[in-house]
Order: C-alpha cells, then sequence, then structure tokens
C-alpha cells in the first residue's frame, strides 16, 4: 500500500483527488494539510511516498515547499497539482524537485500515469537510502546501550566507569556517554557536570541537525570522555521521541568511536530507542528474585514491542555478595539471554570515594579497574560477533534448546498447545469466513466502480440505459457480468450489481452517477 499526503485547501479538488485515488489500486491517503507547515509536519510524520501539492496551497510558494520537501524527505515523491500543463510551469516544479504537473480538471489517464511513476520513483529512491545506510552503517562508531532491571541497580555507575576506562587505555579513540534516562539521569551528578544544553535541545530540533550542533550540546569532561546529558526539567522529556534520537545517534556515530548509553532503568519510548538502535544491550541486574523478577518483565515488554529478541540480549550481574542465599550461578538458568561471565562483586566501599567526592577517577583500587578492563573486553569480543538476528527467526542454539527443555517439560507443553487449538479453531474459521465476504464484498465494490464508469459514458453518448448496460457488462468477468442491471432516468444512470450466490452476506449493492447526455 502506497502512502499519500495531500496538501490542499479546495475541497472540491480534495474530494476528486480522493475519488480517483479510490478507483487506483494500492493508494492511502494518511492526511490532507490545509497550509505549507502543516503539510511538512505531515510528511514528517507519515513519510509518504507521494505528496500531492496543490500549487495554490499557501502561506509559501509551492515552489519553495517542493525544494523544502525534497531535500528534507528525498524519498517522498512530489507531484503538483496545477490549474494549467503550461511548459514554464512544468518546467519551475521540476527545476525545484518535483517529479511531475498534473493539470485539472484530472483526465483518469493522466493522473494514473503520473501517479504510478512518483510511486515507482520513491521505491527506487528509497532501496538507494537503504542501502547507503547500510554501506555507512559499517563505518561508523560502536554503540553500547546499558539498561537497568530496574532502577538502583548500578547501570549508570557500570556505564560512566566502563566508558572511562574505554578512553584511559585507548586515549585515541573518542568516547561519548549519552544519559538516556530522560526523567531521572544521574551522569550529570555522578560526574559533577554543569549543563545549559541536554539532548532535549537537540530532540527539538532534529530534523535540522549538523554536526556543529550536535558538537555545541556535547560537554567534554575532564576524564577525557563527552557527554550529552539529561534535561534537568522533567517536562522537555516528552521531546525526546523515537524518531528524534535516531537522528542524534546516526550523528555521533560519525563523530565517536565509541557511544555508551545509559538508558535507565524504567520502560519508556526513549529506553526502548535505544535498545533498538544500539548494537549491544546490556541489561544490568542483581541476583535476588525481585530484580530478576523486574528483568523478565522488562524484557518480555522490548518484545513485545518489537524492539529486540531476549538471545540477543547480554545479561550483565552487578553486585554479586557470595554471602547471598540466591547464588549469581543461577542467573543463566533463568534466561537465554547471555550472561556475561565477568560479574561485578558488591564494592561499595570501593566506590565510596567516586561517589562523595562525584569523580569516577577517585578510585583508586587497581582491582576494580582490572575488572573494568575484563568487561570492556568481553563486550568487545561480543560485539564482534555476525549482526543479530530479526525478531522473526527462530532461536535454534544448543544452549537455549537445552535451557527450554529443562524449564518447560515436553508432555506439559504438548498438552497445553492440543488445549489451544482446540479453542482457536472455531475463532479461526469464524474470522476466515469473516475475512472472504469483507474480500468479496470489496471485490464487487471495484467491479461497480468500473461498471459504473462504463455505462455512465455509454450512456452519456447514446441515452440508452440497454446499450449501457451491455459496455457494463462488458468489463466484468463472466461471474459477475450476470449481476449487471443499468436503469438511466432524468440524466442519472443507477447500476446495480447482484454478488454471486452464497459469496456474501451482502446480496446485491449499487452506485449511481450523473451524467450529461451529449448533443448527437
Amino acid at each position: 500500500m502506497s502512502k499519500v499526503v495531500i496538501g490542499m485547501a479546495n475541497e472540491n479538488l480534495e474530494s476528486d483527488l480522493r475519488s480517483l485515488l479510490e478507483e487506483l489500486t494500492g493508494f492511502d491517503v494518511e492526511a490532507v494539510a490545509t497550509d505549507t507547515a502543516r503539510l511538512v509536519e505531515y510528511v514528517s510524520r507519515f513519510e509518504p511516498d507521494v505528496v500531492l501539492l496543490h500549487d495554490a496551497l499557501g502561506p509559501e510558494p509551492a515552489v519553495a515547499v517542493i525544494r523544502d520537501l525534497t531535500g528534507r524527505f528525498p524519498a517522498a515523491a512530489v507531484v503538483q497539482i496545477s490549474p494549467e500543463r503550461s511548459t514554464s510551469t512544468v518546467i519551475r516544479a521540476l527545476e525545484a524537485g518535483a517529479r511531475g504537473v498534473v493539470a485539472f480538471p484530472f483526465a483518469f489517464e493522466d493522473f494514473s500515469s503520473r501517479i504510478q511513476d512518483a510511486v515507482d520513483w520513491s521505491r527506487q529512491m528509497r532501496r538507494i537510502l537503504e542501502g547507503a545506510a547500510q554501506a555507512a552503517q559499517r563505518d561508523r562508531g560502536h554503540v553500547v546501550a546499558f539498561v537497568g532491571a530496574k532502577g538502583g541497580v548500578g547501570t549508570t555507575t557500570l556505564a560512566v566507569h566502563l566508558a572511562i576506562d574505554h578512553h584511559s587505555r585507548h586515549p585515541e579513540e573518542r568516547v561519548c556517554v549519552v544519559d538516556l534516562d530522560v526523567e531521572k539521569g544521574d551522569v550529570s551528578a555522578l560526574l559533577d557536570v554543569r549543563q545549559s544544553v541536554s539532548v532535549a535541545d537537540l530532540a527539538k530540533v532534529y530534523q535540522d541537525l549538523s554536526a556543529t550542533t550536535v558538537s555545541d550540546a556535547v560537554i567534554e569532561h575532564e576524564s577525557g570522555i563527552s557527554l550529552l546529558l539529561a534535561p534537568i526539567d522533567v517536562r522537555q522529556s516528552e521531546s525526546v521521541t523515537p524518531e528524534a534520537l535516531r537522528a542524534i545517534i546516526a550523528l555521533l556515530r560519525r563523530e565517536f568511536d565509541l557511544i555508551v548509553l545509559d538508558a535507565g532503568g524504567y520502560v519508556s519510548p526513549a529506553q526502548g530507542a535505544a535498545i533498538e538502535l544500539s548494537d549491544e544491550t546490556v541489561v544490568v541486574t542483581t541476583p535476588d528474585v525481585l530484580t530478576l523478577r523486574a528483568m523478565r518483565k522488562r524484557i518480555l515488554a522490548w518484545e513485545s514491542l518489537g524492539v529486540r529478541h531476549e538471545a540477543d540480549l547480554r545479561v550483565l550481574v552487578n553486585k554479586v555478595d557470595r554471602s547471598s542465599i540466591f547464588p549469581a550461578d543461577a542467573v543463566p538458568k533463568l534466561t537465554t539471554a547471555t550472561v556475561l561471565a565477568t560479574s561485578v562483586p558488591l564494592s561499595t566501599r570501593v566506590l565510596e570515594p567516586a561517589v562523595n567526592e562525584r569523580d569516577p577517577q577517585a578510585v583508586t583500587d587497581t582491582n576494580w579497574w582490572k575488572l573494568m578492563a575484563s568487561l570492556s573486553e568481553e563486550l568487545s569480543k561480543i560485539g564482534s560477533r555476525p549482526a543479530r538476528r530479526a525478531l522473526t527467526e527462530p532461536v535454534t542454539s544448543d544452549v537455549g534448546e537445552r535451557r527450554r527443555r529443562r524449564w518447560w517439560p515436553r508432555g506439559r507443553e504438548r498438552g497445553a498447545t492440543a488445549l489451544e487449538n482446540v479453542g482457536i479453531l472455531p475463532l479461526a474459521l469464524g474470522l476466515g469466513l469473516v475475512m472472504w465476504h469483507v474480500a468479496v464484498l470489496g471485490l464487487g465494490w471495484a467491479f461497480l466502480g468500473q461498471a459504473t464508469s462504463e455505462a455512465a459514458r455509454e450512456y452519456a453518448i447514446t441515452g440508452n440505459a440497454n446499450k449501457a448496460q451491455v459496455a457494463a457488462r462488458a468489463t466484468l468477468p463472466e461471474a459477475f457480468a450476470k449481476g449487471i442491471v443499468v436503469t438511466g432516468k432524468d440524466g442519472v444512470v443507477r447500476v446495480s450489481l447482484d454478488l454471486p450466490a452464497g459469496t456474501s452476506l451482502i446480496p446485491q449493492i449499487s452506485s449511481s452517477v450523473n451524467v450529461v447526455e451529449e448533443p448527437s
């Protein structure tokens, strides 16, 4: 289905456009803008294949709007609607970036041809852009997202310390920490940083971002890493949308070798976007029942949102206490995600200087930094593996299969499946029957529209309803042609179509159209 956005303030022309698009199959009108500002907004929101722009739409001139749309949304094919299709009009539109000009009153053949050409061009352009994006992906910075199973598990502490450790061991690489816990971000507090610009300020202007804009928003910390902080005012968090984060992270990839995302411990649109856009996702948990249950809920939420499969996540166990009754080695048995071999012991005393002085480099325990180096090295080895699977691909690893058999006995699973099938079968049959009737009814309406157009054309020429009926039947398949009845009176042609017996809950449909009889 090709998406269409219309920029039209004239209701009569809009109605004509909708009628033509309904006759053409495979088009869906997403929105109609009555001014140029809303048109740009709708194109940004719906990402249409075709934009139909009336040259009288204001307040901006049509040529300027076309140039703006084609520059910002190169995959959208803009077609200008004008009262005439003169040479000068076409040249101005094409120079601005339009894919064609359609004159009104509309001719069906001309309109359908130009719209189809625009759709073909848009699809080809999208393929080119996707290929270029994939090629650029290989040369961009590495993105690692840290998310917490819940609040208070040490997500921010580990993300910041790992970033600092990586930069200290690789000073030639640029490292940036992005605080995407937009409601309760603690990176600024952990590093004692005052901010004037946040990720929310970038999100507000994400459609016009540049490398200079991002550089101005990033803070250089004395440790050598760069910071993009969460907003101070929680009300600004609404600006941090997934669309904005895609643009921001894309630019950060160009400027930095490693981007560490602190996505917090609460499910939110920003957290979902961070997980989706990252090359690796590390879930930080602690070895206790409440946190592991919270982690399970988070993973189910991400899978239901289509963000990432459980098997593609990495789990880091933090605050391991050997005296705890819940052993850390039980965590791998409760998830199909990869649990990192390196776990972090409970280190309250070790981290106390960093918390009090608000400086991670105040930690002098060499064992802590060796632990960070070990974690960083393990993540780097994991990150070198092939790209993650799509959510639709089944998990077939031997480890995952053994865990599944251990925790879900085969006999009980088969019984549950049988019961589900018994309950679902009548529902599936009923749904199939309804879909069949809807399909037949939709096909009938399509044939009726075609027959009505032909009957109206013939009646306008001959004024004879019988000839109009013969012309209408000639356009339909035999199964539907038998049910066509055409009547004409006072310039109105009415066409009725009897649907084949037993194929639809509605036996007959009809339509009428006003015609002007042509003089003989």
